[in-house]
């Protein structure tokens, strides 16, 4: 795991974490700037990734890719609402060593029975990233002419080639992202989020009542505690 790779996933989980804080927090403060703010980070997020891995991607697209033979070992063909099916396709890659490799390839329904284990196909991969291969979709007089020549032996299951893995380092740097960058955020509305509600006065009422006979006083306060009368003798 590179340096970089985990720059960036510390970098996406913190995004992420102050992106959900944000949004949360704005609902209960009612803060429409913590809503902007909760839609806005992962936009501007996205496009820095994207400005900062151009130039590898320009790297990746001056590499010139290998062309070999590939084996079909298994296909696997896939649901889909439109014309082109994807196949995951098995094949072993004649290259240097022999290499087996797991890719997806789209075909178009009435061109699916051609795609037959033990075919083999043209393709075309990164030499610094096999598990890049593509088929090849018309290769020339050429290659084509190897295709239908070639004997090819399968790869054992042992020279399967994947992207390298994340690991474990990846993970943890992300979470601790996500966690810091909710912290960040709700320490900055600590006051707003955490302080006490102001409590409401309270209500007295007063009734005042007179008898037509002794022209008597019944003065009756409420309040929370309960109610309480006084009773004025006449004047």
């Amino acid at each position: 795991m590179s340096p970089a790779a985990l720059v960036r996933g510390f970098l996406g989980g913190g995004v992420a974490g102050a992106a959900l804080s944000a949004f949360v927090t704005g609902i209960v403060l009612e803060e429409v700037p913590l809503f902007l703010t909760a839609f806005g980070l992962p936009i501007a997020y996205g496009a820095l990734l994207f400005a900062a891995g151009m130039p590898r991607r320009a790297r990746e697209a001056a590499v010139v890719p290998r062309v070999a033979l590939a084996r079909i070992e298994s296909r696997r063909a896939g649901g889909t609402e439109t014309g082109d099916v994807p196949v995951t396709l098995v094949l072993t890659v004649d290259g240097s060593p022999p290499f087996r490799v797991e890719i997806t390839h789209h075909v178009n329904l009435a061109d699916l029975p051609d795609i037959r284990v033990g075919d083999v196909l043209v393709v075309e991969y990164p030499p610094d990233r096999p598990w890049r291969a593509e088929v090849v979709a018309h290769p020339t007089a050429e290659w084509r002419r190897r295709a239908e020549e070639a004997v090819i032996e399968p790869a054992p299951q042992s020279a399967v080639v994947g992207p390298p893995p994340e690991g474990c380092a990846f993970s943890v740097v992300a979470f601790a992202g996500l966690l810091l960058g909710a912290a960040v955020v709700l320490g900055l509305f600590r006051v707003e989020l955490f302080s006490p509600a102001e409590e409401q006065p309270e209500s007295t009422t007063t009734e005042v009542t007179t008898t037509t006979e002794t022209f008597s006083f019944h003065i009756t306060v409420g309040g929370p505690g309960g109610t309480t009368t006084f009773v004025l003798p006449p004047r």
